[in-house]
């Protein structure tokens, strides 16, 4: 579809579901900053360039919680928690989990973005209190070569599979253009 036909067809699926008179004010915390190994060529975060960005470890839970609340009493409704990584590990889960719990605990949506999933993953993220996985398929499959070595299209499509399987809502995009 040319752009213009795709953004008002987009625009009347929304409007056909939602009030467009409303907005919802998501927040957006990077919980783990810098040095991700991915080598997607429009990120900052990728180890792969020299960017501005610094490398900072996993944010501790007071930390995100305060970070929460405060969007919370900005107007927030959602709440985003993102990781620069390939994905999380056995041994950094429980701690995004934790994260997921006490955020949840506060009256807000929660939502995480942490690249590619395990199933097993997915399920103890729902289990944790998860809404909403963010995980963008960044473009088509046959231009997906060019902008990203590091992961397949299909490796993307496998974790919105897992997210889905484990009953958390799915917050999905792509870069047009």
């Amino acid at each position: 579809l040319p752009m213009a036909d795709l953004m008002y067809q987009a625009q009347s699926t929304h409007r056909a579901n939602f009030n467009p008179n409303e907005m919802q004010i998501s927040t957006l915390l990077s919980i783990k900053t810098g040095a991700c190994p991915e080598n997607c060529s429009y990120c900052p975060q990728s180890a792969y360039y020299k960017t501005e960005i610094k490398k900072e470890p996993l944010m501790d839970l007071a930390e995100v919680v305060a970070a929460a609340k405060a969007a919370k009493e900005g107007g927030s409704t959602r709440f985003c928690m993102g990781a620069a990584w390939r994905g999380p590990t056995d041994r950094n889960l429980p701690l995004v989990c934790d994260m997921v719990k006490e955020v949840k605990k506060l009256g807000l949506e929660t939502c995480v973005t942490l690249g590619l999933l395990k199933d097993r993953h997915a399920v103890q993220l729902k289990e944790a209190g998860l809404d909403f996985y963010n995980h963008n398929i960044d473009t088509s499959p046959e231009y997906y070569k060019k902008i990203i070595s590091t992961r397949t299209f299909e490796d993307r499509i496998r974790t919105l599979e897992h997210v889905r399987n484990a009953g958390i809502k799915v917050c999905c995009g792509g870069i047009l253009g």
